[in-house]
This record gives structure tokens, sequence and C-alpha cells, in this order.
């Protein structure tokens, strides 16, 4: 079953990671995903939910399904064009606190979320 990007219920719980790919096997998701794995317990202490949003192929919110139809919406809200790799950290209050053309180390990541300064 599918779900759609309600991501107000996330709000002030947790923060959500929204990666977009044209597929699953474009190179920069691979290297994003990579950096997740590597980074997957500094996501966890930090309360980040990720979603995967690909054009073509199956999307995700954390471990379900999302629609092609709110992958098409989610899209247009963040402005990716097609064909586009896009990452955009929300914060708790759902105010977006990072956004990014190229795969980010989750510790880039974590950095922002903590306030620490870019060196």
């Amino acid at each position: 079953m599918a779900v759609g990007l309600d991501l107000d219920q996330y709000q002030l719980r947790n923060r959500v990671l929204l990666i977009f790919a044209p597929k699953p096997e474009d190179a920069r998701w691979e290297v994003q995903n990579a950096y997740l794995e590597e980074g997957e317990a500094t996501l966890e202490e930090r309360d980040v939910v990720v979603y995967g949003i690909f054009e073509d192929g199956p999307s995700f919110a954390e471990e379900r399904a999302v629609s092609h139809e709110d992958s098409e919406r989610a899209r247009a809200e963040f402005g990716v064009r097609e064909g586009s790799f896009a990452l955009h950290l929300l914060d708790l209050d759902g105010t977006e606190i990072l956004d990014s053309s190229e795969p980010l180390p989750v510790e880039e990541m974590a950095e922002v979320v903590d306030g620490k300064p870019d060196d």
C-alpha cells in the first residue's frame, strides 16, 4: 500500500530527509545511499527519517512505498527538475535547513542539525 507524503506527521518528532533521483540505479543515489548506510546511527541519533523519491522506480518513505503520483507532487513541491538529484533536509518544525544538488555525507548533515559552523 502506497502512502502519501504527509510530512506534517513528523513535525516536532522527526527530521525528514528527502532524496530525489531519476531512478534507484542513478550513480548519485548510489553514493548517497552508501553515505546513509555508513551514517545510519548518526541519523537515528538525530531522529531523521529518510524518503527516497524516484521518477522511475519504487519510491519510499522510511520502509513504506510511496505512489508515483505522490512522488511527482513532491518533486513539484520542492522544485526538483526531471533527471535531477536533490537532497532536502527538514527540521523538526518542518522548515528546510539544508538542500543540495549533490550527495552529502551524513556528517555534513549532522553538523547542520547540530548547529555547528562550516569549516
